[in-house]
Protein backbone atom coordinates (compact mmCIF):
# COMPACT_ATOMS: atom_id res chain seq x y z
CA UNK A 1 0.00 0.00 0.00
CA UNK A 2 1.17 3.53 -0.77
CA UNK A 3 2.12 5.72 2.18
CA UNK A 4 0.85 9.28 1.68
CA UNK A 5 2.64 12.05 3.59
CA UNK A 6 0.65 14.93 2.07
CA UNK A 7 -2.12 15.61 -0.44
CA UNK A 8 -3.60 18.84 -1.76
CA UNK A 9 -6.50 19.46 -4.12
CA UNK A 10 -5.48 21.62 -7.09
CA UNK A 11 -9.01 21.95 -8.50
CA UNK A 12 -10.41 20.77 -11.83
CA UNK A 13 -10.13 17.11 -10.76
CA UNK A 14 -6.40 17.35 -10.04
CA UNK A 15 -4.44 16.74 -6.83
CA UNK A 16 -0.77 16.73 -5.84
CA UNK A 17 0.78 14.21 -3.45
CA UNK A 18 3.97 13.21 -1.64
CA UNK A 19 3.88 9.44 -1.16
CA UNK A 20 5.49 6.10 -1.83
CA UNK A 21 4.38 4.33 -5.00
CA UNK A 22 4.21 0.69 -6.03
CA UNK A 23 6.73 -0.69 -8.51
CA UNK A 24 3.87 -1.27 -10.98
CA UNK A 25 2.66 2.36 -10.74
CA UNK A 26 6.18 3.71 -11.25
CA UNK A 27 6.70 1.51 -14.32
CA UNK A 28 3.29 2.42 -15.76
CA UNK A 29 4.15 6.11 -15.34
CA UNK A 30 7.42 5.72 -17.24
CA UNK A 31 9.47 6.78 -14.22
CA UNK A 32 11.36 3.56 -13.46
CA UNK A 33 14.60 5.50 -14.09
CA UNK A 34 13.94 7.14 -10.67
CA UNK A 35 14.09 3.80 -8.87
CA UNK A 36 11.34 2.10 -6.90
CA UNK A 37 11.89 3.13 -3.31
CA UNK A 38 11.43 6.45 -1.60
CA UNK A 39 8.89 9.25 -1.72
CA UNK A 40 7.58 10.68 -4.96
CA UNK A 41 5.94 14.01 -5.77
CA UNK A 42 3.16 13.38 -8.26
CA UNK A 43 -0.03 14.82 -9.68
CA UNK A 44 -3.23 12.83 -10.14
CA UNK A 45 -6.03 13.67 -12.51
CA UNK A 46 -9.54 12.28 -12.25
CA UNK A 47 -11.30 13.73 -15.28
CA UNK A 48 -13.12 11.69 -17.94
CA UNK A 49 -10.58 10.43 -20.45
CA UNK A 50 -7.60 11.78 -18.48
CA UNK A 51 -7.27 9.66 -15.35
CA UNK A 52 -3.84 8.70 -14.08
CA UNK A 53 -0.72 10.06 -12.45
CA UNK A 54 2.18 12.21 -13.55
CA UNK A 55 5.32 11.75 -11.46
CA UNK A 56 6.99 15.15 -11.06
CA UNK A 57 9.98 14.20 -8.94
CA UNK A 58 11.37 12.25 -6.03
CA UNK A 59 12.58 13.25 -2.59
CA UNK A 60 16.10 11.96 -1.93
CA UNK A 61 15.24 10.78 1.60
CA UNK A 62 12.40 10.51 4.13
CA UNK A 63 13.76 13.65 5.77
CA UNK A 64 13.66 15.53 2.45
CA UNK A 65 10.09 14.36 1.88
CA UNK A 66 9.06 15.57 5.34
CA UNK A 67 10.77 18.93 4.74
CA UNK A 68 8.84 19.29 1.49
CA UNK A 69 5.61 18.57 3.39
CA UNK A 70 6.57 21.14 6.05
CA UNK A 71 7.21 23.81 3.41
CA UNK A 72 3.94 22.89 1.70
CA UNK A 73 1.98 23.31 4.94
CA UNK A 74 3.59 26.70 5.62
CA UNK A 75 2.37 28.21 2.36
CA UNK A 76 -0.25 30.94 2.71
CA UNK A 77 -3.87 29.82 2.46
CA UNK A 78 -5.57 30.80 -0.78
CA UNK A 79 -8.41 33.29 -0.58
Amino acid sequence: MDEFLATANLGNGRSIHVATLSRHTIKESGADHLGFSGYFVFETEDNPGRTGINILGKAISFEAAMRLVDIWRLRPAEA
